[in-house]
C-alpha cells in the first residue's frame, strides 16, 4: 500500500505513516495480499523484526499472504473495579516468528508497514530457525495459560476450603456421598479437604474439596 506524492507517484513513507497509529482492534487493510511474498521451496521458520507493539498487525498481514506467524506472550488475568480483565505481556517484544511454505522474498516481505527486518546469518542471508527451539517458543503461551488456570483453580479450592476448618462437622452436598455427614480432619495447602465418615458401619476417609461440603452447625443432626 502506498500514497500519492506531489509528483503523482506513491511514496512509501506516506504509506507507512497511517499504520503507525494503529491500535489493537483496528481494521488492517489487505490490499495487495495476492502478491506472493515467497517462492517455491522447503518450508522453514524465520524470526522477523517488527515495529513496537505491532506484532498482531504483522501476524495478520502475513496471514493474509499465506504465512503463519506468532509472537510468544504470557497471559494474565486481573480484577479491576470489579471486572475481570485479561492482558498479555510479550516474552520477546519486537519479534514475530513466521513459517514460510517456501523461500521468502525479502523485499516483498519488508514491504509490510509492520515489519522492519529479520534475523540474519553472518553472510547477511535470513537465518532459518531450528524446529526444536520454535516448538518450545510456540508452547510457551499454552503452558503459561495452563499454569494460570492451575493457579486460579488452587485459589478457588483454597477459598472453598476456608469455609470449613479441621474438626468441623460437615455434610457432602454433591457427589456419591451426597447428604452424608462427615468430620473435617485436615486441609492441605492447595485446598484439598480430608474428611472421615461412616459408611456401612465402617469408618472411611477421602480427600475432597470445600465446594462439595457444607458446614453443619454445632449440635445439628441429620
Amino acid at each position: 500500500m502506498s500514497a500519492l506524492g506531489s509528483n503523482g507517484k506513491r511514496t512509501s513513507g506516506e504509506a507507512v505513516r497511517p499504520y503507525l497509529g494503529l491500535r489493537v482492534g483496528d481494521a488492517v487493510p489487505t490490499e495487495g495480499s495476492s502478491v506472493a511474498i515467497f517462492d517455491r521451496g522447503e518450508s522453514a521458520w524465520y524470526a522477523l523484526l517488527c515495529r513496537p507493539q505491532q506484532e498482531r498487525h504483522a501476524e495478520s498481514w502475513l496471514a493474509a499472504r499465506g504465512v503463519y506467524a506468532f509472537h510468544p506472550v504470557t497471559s494474565r488475568r486481573t480484577r479491576m473495579r470489579g471486572k475481570l480483565r485479561e492482558y498479555e505481556r510479550r516474552y520477546l517484544p519486537g519479534y514475530v516468528f513466521a513459517r514460510f511454505d517456501g523461500i521468502p522474498i525479502p523485499h516483498r516481505v519488508l514491504s509490510s508497514p509492520f515489519l522492519t527486518g529479520a534475523l540474519c546469518r553472518s553472510d547477511g542471508q535470513w537465518g532459518v530457525l531450528g524446529p526444536k527451539r520454535l516448538a518450545a517458543l510456540h508452547e510457551m503461551r499454552a503452558r503459561d495459560l495452563r499454569q494460570e488456570d492451575e493457579r486460579q483453580e488452587q485459589k478457588r479450592r483454597a477459598a472453598a476450603a476456608g469455609r470449613v476448618r479441621a474438626g468441623d462437622r460437615a455434610m457432602f452436598r454433591a457427589g456419591p456421598f451426597e447428604g452424608m455427614p462427615c468430620e473435617v480432619v485436615e486441609i492441605d495447602t492447595v485446598g484439598g479437604v480430608k474428611v472421615r465418615f461412616d459408611l456401612f458401619g465402617r469408618e472411611n476417609s477421602v480427600t475432597t474439596t470445600g465446594e462439595t461440603l457444607v458446614g453443619l452447625a454445632v449440635g445439628s443432626s441429620t
